[in-house]
C-alpha cells in the first residue's frame, strides 16, 4: 500500500510537470504579446487621393521600405475649419507588407499647411507580417507648397 501511494504521487508530480511544459509550449506557439510600435514616414502627393514615399519602424517591427496611401479623403466639417481625414496605407519592404486603415481630423481645412491627427488600425499583412494585428495613433504635418507630408505612428502590434 505504501508503494502504491508513492507511485500515485510520483505520477501526479510527473503529470503536473508535463502539463506545465505543454502549457508553456502552447503559449509560445500562440504568438507574442503586444509590443510597442513606432513608425515614421516621409510622403509626397502623387495625386488628389494618394501619396507615396518611405517609412522606417522600430519596436514590434524593425524594418523600412516604401509607403503608399490610397483612398485619401478630406471631408470638410461644417463651420469648424476642420476636415475628416481617412485612407488606406500600405507599408512594403523586402520582408512583406502591412496594410493599415486610418481615420482622423485635419486642420486647418484650408491653406497650404495642415495637421492630421487620428487613429490607425492594421488590417492585414503579407510575408513576414502575415497575421499581424494592432493599431494606435498618428500625427502628420503636410505642406502643399513643398508637396511633403511627414508623420509618425505610435501604437502596438502582435503576430
Amino acid at each position: 500500500m505504501y508503494v502504491a501511494l508513492i507511485r500515485r504521487r510520483t505520477l501526479t508530480v510527473v503529470g503536473a510537470a508535463l502539463l506545465t511544459a505543454l502549457t508553456i509550449t502552447l503559449a509560445a506557439a500562440a504568438g507574442g504579446s503586444q509590443q510597442k510600435l513606432y513608425l515614421g514616414m516621409d510622403l509626397h502627393f502623387t495625386g488628389p487621393a494618394s501619396t507615396a514615399g518611405t517609412w522606417v519602424a522600430s519596436g514590434a517591427i524593425e524594418d523600412s521600405g516604401t509607403a503608399a496611401v490610397q483612398h485619401l479623403a478630406l471631408t470638410p466639417i461644417a463651420d469648424s475649419g476642420m476636415a475628416r481625414l481617412s485612407g488606406d496605407e500600405t507599408f512594403t519592404s523586402s520582408k512583406g507588407s502591412i496594410v493599415t486603415s486610418f481615420e482622423g481630423q485635419a486642420f486647418p481645412a484650408t491653406g497650404p499647411h495642415q495637421v492630421g491627427k487620428g487613429r490607425f488600425e492594421i488590417v492585414s499583412g503579407t510575408g513576414a507580417y502575415a497575421g499581424i494585428q494592432g493599431g494606435g495613433t498618428f500625427v502628420v504635418v503636410g505642406d502643399a507648397l513643398s508637396n511633403q507630408v511627414i508623420g509618425t505612428e505610435e501604437g502596438s502590434a502582435e503576430q
